[in-house]
């Protein structure tokens, strides 16, 4: 850029000296009558006066241009001014919301509104500083009108999704987040709205058609997997509408999507028992187990094998626990299983390795049963298990991840909290591991 100047320099000056020695080696004289009267000048002179003409008539044309532009410019000025007022309003008025004062804030923002009135950014923080305070009726009208801008559309309709949230209309809450989608489908945010009033609309008995194509691009396989099984557990509820065979292909659907729901399989496995498929029911546990070891799933595999005698039932479940057989919840099928048969050698041999996983409550009452039951005149050795179990605390339950609440068996919404899909078999506090025979405290919560 310097150099472009230069150059530009270099040929004006260029083309000056080129013309004073035009005129210091031709030099003459310029006459003109006006008048009457003669007028004679030697041509450097005459140029000069042409300069000063022509720089009196420019100057005299910018002042004329000056002063007939002066009312615009002046509109100009106190509409800068006008703006200038209006964005420090804005400032002051975030800067109340940021304090919690929302009332002022409404104030203030009601001023810088007049004062820009065309701004998308006004209109927006003007509708939150509304809804912040409780007026819902100017929010909502005031989220509605940012709808007409392309600009701030999104932003509306996130303010109205958010007004139905608190109404708990989740059917007009879908409504604005169908619409959101087909502007920002991408929204982390919004899929997760989505998903979550899909359920509360399903836990209601609606069951609006799925946005599969806007949002399966953005949503991960397995999230909307887990999201597809709680709204097939959610239809399953209402049993009155579904007929068995009905019933029996939502639960598959199910399993298929959610295999870790040991209460879905519970259903479905008692289900083949009552009408006598137990070929199938044998291989729903099977399979089921395999994904994810529960105790339930042993009991109502010994609920297949019921005729059998303690002693083949304990075999049977062998197979069940094949695939996992290292797994604590294994070690307690084996174990309870080998107690029912009097088999004290493996149930002791179960129970030890049901124990190296960590000491809980049900591990210790059950080796205090098998020590009454092999041992019944040895009443310490029993009554030292006892002992053992009333000091640990740490046992499996059903807790939800959110609020640490315990329940009796699973639930998809939890009923403390309301947190949706957080209820796992887990240990309920730290569990206690066998070192040397004593009992060491750790930091491990395991979840199966």
């Amino acid at each position: 850029m310097a150099l472009i100047k230069g150059l530009r320099f270099f040929i004006a000056l260029s083309v000056l000296c080129v013309i004073g020695i035009l005129i210091t080696s031709y030099p003459g004289e310029v006459k003109f009558s006006w008048f009457d009267y003669s007028v004679s000048l030697p041509i450097g002179l005459f140029l000069t006066c042409l300069v000063i003409v022509f720089a009196i008539i420019a100057s005299l044309y910018n002042f004329w241009k000056w002063l007939w532009n002066l009312p615009q410019n002046y509109l100009i000025y106190l509409q800068k001014k006008r703006t200038q007022r209006g964005n420090n309003l804005l400032i002051d008025g975030l800067s109340a919301i940021a304090a919690g004062q929302n009332q002022e804030a409404k104030e203030v923002i009601a001023v810088a509104c007049e004062l820009l009135p065309d701004n998308p950014l006004t209109q927006f923080i003007a509708a939150q500083a509304s809804y912040m305070t409780g007026d819902t009726e100017t929010a909502t009208r005031q989220y509605m009108s940012m709808q007409k801008d392309r600009r701030t559309s999104f932003l509306g309709l996130r303010g109205l999704i958010l007004q139905a949230k608190d109404k708990e209309d989740n059917k007009l809450a879908q409504e604005y987040i169908s619409k959101a989608l087909s502007i920002r489908p991408d929204s982390p945010w919004l899929q997760d709205e989505y998903l979550l009033n899909t359920i509360h609309l399903a836990q209601k008995g609606i069951f609006p058609k799925a946005e599969k194509n806007k949002l399966t691009k953005y949503v991960s396989k397995t999230q909307w997997s887990r999201h597809q099984a709680m709204l097939n557990w959610l239809h399953l509820q209402n049993k009155n509408s579904l007929t068995s065979s009905e019933t029996e292909k939502l639960h598959l659907k199910i399993f298929d999507l959610a295999p870790d729901w040991t209460e879905n399989v519970k259903q479905l496995a008692e289900y083949y028992i009552h009408h006598q498929s137990f070929s199938k029911a044998q291989k729903l546990l099977i399979d089921a187990f395999k994904q994810h070891p529960h105790r339930a799933l042993g009991l109502l595999w010994n609920s297949v094998f019921h005729e059998m005698e303690a002693i083949d039932r304990y075999r049977a479940i062998e197979k069940l626990v094949a695939s996992q057989e290292n797994h604590p919840e294994s070690q307690f099928c084996l174990a309870s299983s080998a107690i029912k048969a009097q088999l004290w050698g493996q149930a002791k041999e179960h129970l030890d390795n049901l124990l190296t996983h960590g000491y809980t409550r049900t591990g210790c009452n059950l080796m205090a049963e098998l020590m009454e039951l092999q041992h019944p005149t040895q009443f310490d050795l029993a009554r030292e298990w006892l002992h053992k179990a009333a000091q640990i605390s740490s046992d499996y339950e059903w807790q939800c991840n959110s609020c640490r609440n315990h329940f009796d068996k699973w639930q998809l919404v939890c009923s403390n909290c309301s947190s949706i899909d957080q209820i796992y078999w887990q240990e309920s506090s730290s569990p206690q591991r066998q070192v040397k025979g004593d009992i060491e405290t750790t930091r491990i919560c395991q979840v199966v």
